[in-house]
C-alpha cells in the first residue's frame, strides 16, 4: 500500500484528536482512536478456495513464482496454508492441544517439509492438532501487503473439517474460486459462489489448467453464462499455471502472457489498492464527522462577540436544533422498538430456515438409505451428510448477516443517517467446524455374520424336509428320497433371503435413527450458536447506536449552552475571540485534509470496476 496517503491520513486523525482532546470531547476522541486501526491493519487477505484437486495450491506457486505450496497428485491440502511477506523465508505451524487441555502454540517448521505438515497425512502425533500453517517469503507482490491463503476443500464442496475455512471468509478482503477447465461450473459450485458473495462480495473465478484442454474457451462462456443467469457478476480468468512456471523459470514474457497469469495479478493489485481506499473513506468520513459537531459551539461563542446582535438568532436556530435532539431522544423507544422487533423476526426466521434445511436433509438422506444398503454405502453416505450440513449451514448464516445489515440501515433512517452510517453488525461466521465434532453411532453398518442367515436357512431347509416326508408318510404316498430333499432345500433358499432382507431392514432403520440423532444434535449446536450470534450483534447494535444518539445530543446541548452565554454577555473578549478564530481555521485546515484523504481515496478504483476485460 502507499505509505504516502496512509501518512496523511494519520496526520490528519491526530489533528482531530487534538481539537477534540483541547474541547474535552472524550467521546469523540474514543471515535477516533479507535478509526486509527483502519490505517494500522496493512494486510490485505485473499482465499483461495475450491474443490480438491483444481490446482489452488499451484495458483499460488504460480502467482508468487515460488514452490511454496506442496503440488502432487497424491497429496490434499488438509490446513489452510497462508503465504505472506517476509525478507526471510519462514515456516510457522499453529498447534492447539488435541485434548483442549493447552493454549494454542507456534513452532518454527522447515520450509522444505512443508507437505509433510498441511497434507492429509501431516499432523504428527495424536496430542496436538495442527490448525494452520504460515509461510513468509519475500516476493513484490507480497510486498504490497497481500496474504495469500491456500485452503482445502470448502464446504459442500470438500472434507466437513475444511469448511472451517467458510468461517473467515467476513473478514477476507477477496476470494479467489478456483475450477478447472475439464468441466463446466457445477450447481453446487454456483450454490456456494452466491452465498459467498453474501460474506464477501469481492469474488474472482478462475479457470485453471487451460494447457491440458484445448475446449477451455467454450467451458469459460458456459461458465459465465451459469455465472450471469445466476445473477452474479464475477469475472472469469483463465491460467495455467505449468506455462507460468516455464515463462519463469525461462524469463519469457510472451509465454508469460500466454499462461494468463498478469491479468489475475493485476486484479490482485486492485484489491490491495481497494483496501487503500476503504479505509481512507473511512477515516475522512470519520473526521468530518467529528469536525461537523465540534464547530458549531465556536462558531457560536465567536459570532456572538463579533456581533452580540446576532446572538439572539443564533440561540432561535440552536433552540430548533436542541427541539431536534429531544425530538430524537424521545423517538429513541421508537428506534429500540425496531431493532428488539427486526432481531425477533430475524431469531424466526433463522431457526426456521435452519429446520426447513436440516429437514431437507434428513428427507434425502432417509431417502438414500432406502435406496442402499448402510454396510456398503455408510463411509461415503455419513461424508456426504457432513458436507451437505455443512454447505446449508453457511447458506443460513448468509442470510443471517444480510438481514442484519438490512436491519442495521433500517435503524439508521430513525436518525436520519446515511446507509453507510448505520451501525455495520460484525462478522458472522458459520460454525461448520462444530458438524466435524458430532459423532455418529455407526455400529448398525457392520457386516452380519454369515453364520446367522446359514442357519436361517439350515432351519428352513430341515423344516421343509421334515414336513414333506412326515406328509408322504401320513398320505401313504411313496415319494422318492431325493424329492423330499430338494424341496427342502428350496424352501431353505427362501428363508436365506428373508433372513438376508430382515437383515438390511433392520440395518436400514438403525441408520435412520442414527441420521436423525445427528441432525437433531445439528440444529441443536447450530441453532445455539445462531441465537448467541443474534443476541451479540443485537448488543452491539443497541449499544452503537445509543452513543450516536449521546454524541448528537451532547453536541447540541453544549452548542446551544454556548450561545445562551453569549447573549448575557455583552463584553467584548479579545482573546477568546482571537483564540476561537484560530480554532475555527485550524478546524477548517482540518476539514480540507480530510475531504483530501477523501479525494485521494476516490481517485482509486475500486475492485468492482477494476480488471474488467
Amino acid at each position: 500500500m502507499s505509505g504516502t496517503g496512509y501518512q496523511f491520513a494519520a496526520e490528519t486523525l491526530d489533528l482531530a484528536v487534538k481539537g477534540a482532546t483541547a474541547y474535552e470531547r472524550e467521546d469523540l476522541v474514543e471515535r477516533l482512536t479507535g478509526a486509527r486501526h483502519l490505517l494500522s491493519d496493512t494486510s490485505v487477505t485473499v482465499y483461495v478456495v475450491g474443490e480438491f484437486k483444481q490446482g489452488k495450491s499451484s495458483l499460488i506457486n504460480g502467482l508468487i513464482t515460488a514452490p511454496v505450496c506442496p503440488v502432487d497428485d497424491d497429496i490434499a491440502t488438509a490446513v489452510p496454508t497462508k503465504v505472506g511477506y517476509s525478507q526471510q523465508v519462514r515456516a510457522v505451524a499453529s498447534y492447539q492441544s488435541a485434548t483442549g487441555g493447552e493454549s494454542p502454540w507456534t513452532e518454527d517448521v522447515p520450509v522444505g517439509e512443508l507437505a509433510a505438515y498441511v497434507t492429509e497425512n501431516g499432523n504428527p502425533g495424536n496430542q496436538r492438532r495442527l490448525r494452520s500453517m504460515t509461510v513468509g517469503l519475500d516476493r513484490p507482490l507480497l510486498a504490497s501487503g497481500l496474504t495469500l491463503v491456500d485452503t482445502p476443500g470448502v464446504g459442500g464442496l470438500g472434507s466437513v473439517h475444511n469448511a472451517v475455512t467458510i468461517g473467515s471468509l467476513p473478514q477476507a478482503h477477496a476470494v479467489v474460486f478456483v475450477s478447472d477447465a475439464s468441466q463446466e461450473l457445477t450447481a453446487a459450485e454456483i450454490r456456494f459462489l452466491r452465498t459467498v458473495k453474501e460474506l464477501c462480495p469481492t469474488i474472482v473465478v478462475v479457470l485453471t489448467k487451460i494447457d491440458l484442454y484445448p475446449e477451455w474457451k467454450r467451458i469459460r462462456d458456459i461458465d459465465l453464462g451459469h455465472l450471469r443467469r445466476a445473477g452474479l457478476d464475477v469475472d472469469v480468468l483463465a491460467v495455467s499455471s505449468e506455462l507460468r512456471n516455464v515463462a519463469a523459470n525461462a524469463g519469457d514474457q510472451e509465454l508469460n502472457v500466454e499462461s494468463g497469469f498478469p491479468p489475475l495479478v493485476q486484479r490482485l493489485q486492485d484489491v490491495v489498492r481497494d483496501a487503500e481506499r476503504v479505509a481512507l473513506h473511512s477515516v475522512g468520513n470519520h473526521v468530518l464527522s467529528v469536525v461537523g459537531q465540534l464547530e458549531p459551539a465556536l462558531r457560536s461563542r465567536a459570532a456572538s462577540l463579533t456581533n452580540p446582535a446576532r446572538s439572539a438568532a443564533l440561540v432561535a436556530e440552536l433552540t430548533r436544533a436542541q427541539q431536534r435532539a429531544d425530538s430524537l431522544r424521545e423517538r429513541s423507544s421508537g428506534w429500540q422498538q425496531i431493532l428488539f422487533d427486526g432481531f425477533a423476526d430475524i431469531t424466526s426466521d433463522i431457526d426456521y430456515d435452519l429446520r426447513q434445511r436440516s429437514r431437507e436433509v434428513l428427507h434425502d438422506a432417509e431417502k438414500g438409505i432406502d435406496e442402499g444398503d448402510p454396510a456398503k454405502d455408510w463411509p461415503a453416505f455419513e461424508q456426504w451428510m457432513r458436507q451437505r450440513l455443512a454447505g446449508e449451514a453457511l447458506e443460513n448464516y448468509g442470510q443471517f448477516a444480510r438481514r442484519a445489515r438490512e436491519l442495521a440501515e433500517r435503524v439508521a433512517e430513525q436518525f436520519d443517517l446515511a446507509a453507510q452510517q448505520a451501525v455495520a453488525p460484525a462478522g458472522i461466521a458459520a460454525p461448520v467446524e462444530v458438524i466435524e465434532e458430532i459423532e455418529i453411532d455407526s455400529s448398525f453398518s457392520a457386516t452380519p455374520k454369515k453364520l446367522a442367515g446359514g442357519m436361517a436357512a439350515f432351519q428352513k431347509a430341515y423344516g421343509g424336509f421334515m414336513m414333506f416326508t412326515l406328509l408322504t408318510h401320513m398320505a401313504a404316498i411313496a415319494l422318492p428320497g431325493p424329492v423330499g430333499v430338494g424341496l427342502g432345500l428350496l424352501m431353505g433358499k427362501s428363508g436365506l433371503g428373508e433372513e438376508r432382507k430382515r437383515q438390511l431392514e433392520k440395518r436400514r432403520a438403525g441408520a435412520k435413527t442414527a441420521v436423525r440423532r445427528f441432525v437433531d444434535e445439528f440444529n441443536l449446536q447450530v441453532g445455539k450458536d445462531s441465537r448467541d450470534a443474534l443476541r451479540r450483534i443485537q448488543r452491539e447494535m443497541r449499544d452503537g447506536y445509543t452513543r450516536r444518539a449521546e454524541e448528537l445530543q451532547r453536541s447540541t446541548k453544549e452548542a446551544l449552552t454556548a450561545a445562551q452565554k453569549a447573549v448575557t454577555n455583552d463584553e467584548a473578549e479579545n482573546d477568546e475571540l482571537s483564540r476561537l478564530k484560530s480554532d475555527l481555521d485550524s478546524f477548517a485546515m482540518v476539514r480540507e485534509r480530510a475531504r483530501e484523504v477523501l479525494s485521494h481515496a476516490t481517485d482509486r478504483p475500486a475492485v468492482a470496476a477494476a480488471g474488467r476485460r
